[in-house]
């Protein structure tokens, strides 16, 4: 679980934010939506919500968690002189536009153990990463690398071992993207490489979910055709069908492996059953289905396995084709204990504002992201006076009144006279 994300100069992200899933407030209020790993001392917040105008950085701070998985998972891969493809700082200031990127992130591993992670680079070069936790109150080093550091000079803490610490890398590799993909590193930095490539999932706006990993999972076809057939879609089941795959052109010196892969994913499609009178079922195919049911349809397999194993699902516009009530009904499933065991995280970006409900979520799960001469600016409605800003306060009126920010400024007066011109 995700307590702490510290961003600078990413983006539109001009100056240092940090994103807090911490559970600050003592309140009662909504409890339930409050984790607590470990000897249960730390509160970490299940989900959390990004309001913002269009363009004031919702989806950049979303992207920061990728770029980030991008340097703890992939910049090994990275030869000699490449440069950073995440390195991608805010360029509205002479400044800033050379200047290092920076991120840290405190967090709970699948083990319950607390790590703080940082990195700072620049295009080309890493020039300081280190690795901490907490084997008990006190913090302890795993490795620190400054900008000076090559591989045959990084610290490593006394804590650890279990295998071997020095591993070679590029300037522009992370020691723990090397390390982490290494067979004989020490254990407990491959299984932090492992949370982030494997329990950090992203989906953003447009983005096309694979469905090949899961026609085949019956378990799987089951539970979404259960839940597709509660939530109104009028659908009563579905099967994946093969199609005609003689109508994809492939080249002849493919490789079987890949040909067999490619035409897998398009033969197998979807075939959904509705029932209609008296009882009879027709077939509808995946262009007869609405563009909301076919994106709740391809999320839902996520959605379970995230839940069922404890992962961190990033969602980018969760309202994007899904009606109120289905956004609101994700959220509470993160929400929900009984539901969410394994304190899987929900963090999402969102227009939807009857989603900012005392009801559904509390004031330290509502973040704000406005735009000030090009540099987005973050914040929580914990942040807002206590005094003012209520657990029970109307957080949904009171946004859309203005009182908090995070909403487009439209001149319409101007916008008239510009179409009248």
């Amino acid at each position: 679980m995700i307590i702490d994300f510290t961003v600078s100069n990413f983006r539109s992200i001009k100056d240092e934010y940090t994103f807090s899933l911490y559970a600050e407030s003592k309140s009662q209020h909504l409890q339930e939506n409050i984790a607590w790993p470990n000897d249960g001392k730390i509160g970490v917040l299940r989900t959390a919500g990004i309001y913002g105008a269009n363009a004031s950085g919702k989806s950049n701070l979303l992207r920061a968690f990728l770029a980030l998985r991008f340097i703890i998972c992939s910049s090994g891969d990275l030869k000699d002189g490449d440069s950073i493809p995440c390195y991608e700082p805010y360029l509205l200031s002479e400044k800033f536009k050379d200047s290092p990127t920076s991120f840290e992130i405190e967090f709970f591993s699948r083990e319950n153990l607390r790590f703080i992670y940082k990195v700072s680079f620049i295009e080309k070069r890493i020039l300081s990463e280190s690795l901490d936790y907490y084997p008990s109150r006190q913090k302890a080093n795993i490795f620190n690398r400054n900008d000076n550091d090559t591989w045959e000079s990084i610290s490593f803490g006394g804590l650890y071992k279990g295998g071997r610490k020095k591993i070679a890398f590029f300037e522009n590799n992370s020691y723990l993207s090397k390390a982490g993909n290494s067979a004989d590193a020490p254990e407990i930095v491959r299984s932090i490489f492992n949370f982030f490539r494997n329990e950090m999932l992203y989906i953003g706006a447009n983005h096309q979910v694979n469905m090949l990993e899961w026609k085949e999972d019956l378990e799987k076809i089951k539970k979404v055709a259960s839940i597709l057939s509660k939530v109104d879609t009028g659908i009563d089941g579905f099967i994946f069908k093969d199609d005609d795959e003689n109508r994809l052109s492939l080249p002849s010196d493919m490789p079987k492996e890949l040909k067999k892969r490619i035409l897998d994913a398009e033969r197998k499609k979807p075939v959904f059953f509705h029932k209609g009178e008296n009882g009879i079922k027709n077939s509808f195919s995946e262009d007869m289905e609405s563009s909301g049911t076919l994106k709740l349809f391809a999320m839902l397999p996520l959605l379970l396995e995230t839940l069922e194993y404890g992962g961190i699902l990033l969602l980018d516009e969760l309202d994007n084709s899904f009606h109120p009530h289905i956004a609101e009904l994700i959220i509470k499933l993160f929400n929900d204990p009984k539901v969410n065991t394994k304190n899987a995280q929900l963090i999402f970006s969102t227009h939807n504002i009857s989603l900012m409900s005392p009801s559904v979520l509390r004031r330290d799960q509502i973040w704000l992201t406005e735009k000030r001469n090009g540099s987005t600016l973050i914040a929580s409605l914990e942040d807002f006076d206590k005094n003012m800003v209520k657990m029970d306060s109307p957080f949904d009126k009171w946004y859309s009144d203005g009182r908090f920010g995070g909403i487009p400024s439209v001149d319409y007066t101007s916008i008239c006279k510009t179409i009248k011109s």
